[in-house]
């Protein structure tokens, strides 16, 4: 080999391991991007949360005793058995709770955009709602409930005599789905707050409205003139869960652990307990 052939082997190797330190740096930087995307998806939730020093909530505040609002003292304060579960998870993650309370079709989209952190609204985790965001285990479950004007009780004595009737019931519910597939001929108006269907039928512009018994049974406290009809809706029952967003596994299982601890321990009944009880000593205000 003379010295020309040697020079150009020589910068031929000087090539070469050139371009592998540049392919180990590149590896290097790829896996630092790695976890920097692991920082930000959704295993890091829950730290999130803590370091921001707050739990964000989104609810839907006309649903009495699980959530809604309590004027004294000229102060407006959303309240509910909901609420106070989830000032125990605040408290238990060690941040502070903040309440929004928006329509209930705007939950899931609040949450999906990061609006909010979870969802605490007497929510059923049905099927297509899991499509967008992923539920904690059920804390509470309850049939469902007609509320009628009393004076109609004669004429409403069971769903066949509903099947060409006015209705009404809460937007983007399961409670909404029933009624859409099981009385295709009734004239059924979803409306965003349940209030607004119980105006509804004092004026007489609807027949009846569906709601879980719990709540309907505060409504007809609060106005006089209604009552539950008497007979079961064939609704399936009413499975309250805990919604957050897609691919948050630490917080959901923090969330999970928090509300099993909740209910061995029987606080999520005494909360029931204790929000009925305000709502009676308030006259359901």
């Amino acid at each position: 080999m003379n010295a020309e052939e040697s020079r150009l082997k020589k910068g031929f190797m000087k090539m070469v391991l050139g371009t592998m330190s540049l392919l180990a740096l590149a590896a290097c930087g790829n896996t630092s991007g790695t976890a920097d995307n692991a920082a930000t998806d959704g295993s890091s939730a829950l730290q999130e949360i803590k370091d921001s020093g707050k739990l964000v909530v989104g609810t839907c505040a006309d649903y009495p005793p699980y959530e809604w609002h309590l004027v004294q003292d000229g102060e407006d304060k959303i309240i509910g058995f909901d609420v106070d579960i989830a000032q125990t998870i605040a408290d238990e993650l060690g941040v502070e709770l903040e309440v929004i309370d928006m329509d209930f079709d705007g939950l899931i989209p609040a949450l999906s955009t990061g609006k909010v952190d979870m969802i605490i609204a007497g929510m059923n985790p049905t099927e297509e709602r899991k499509k967008s965001v992923d539920f904690t285990d059920i804390y509470f479950t309850q049939k469902d409930a007609l509320v009628i004007k009393s004076e109609d009780a004669k004429d409403i004595r069971s769903e066949k005599d509903l099947k060409k009737a006015s209705l009404a019931t809460q937007k983007a519910t399961i409670q909404e789905t029933y009624l859409l597939e099981n009385f295709p001929d009734a004239e059924i108006q979803s409306v965003p707050k349940l209030n607004t269907a119980i105006l509804y039928l004092v004026t007489g512009k609807v027949d009846a409205v569906l709601m879980v018994e719990t709540v309907a049974r505060r409504y007809v406290e609060e106005n006089e003139g209604l009552e539950i009809a008497d007979f079961d809706v064939a609704s399936t029952p009413n499975e309250s869960a805990i919604a957050v967003a897609k691919d948050s596994e630490d917080f959901l299982d923090a969330v999970n652990d928090i509300l099993d601890e909740m209910e061995d321990s029987g606080k999520i009944e005494e909360l029931i307990r204790t929000n009925i009880e305000i709502m009676d000593e308030n006259n359901g205000v």
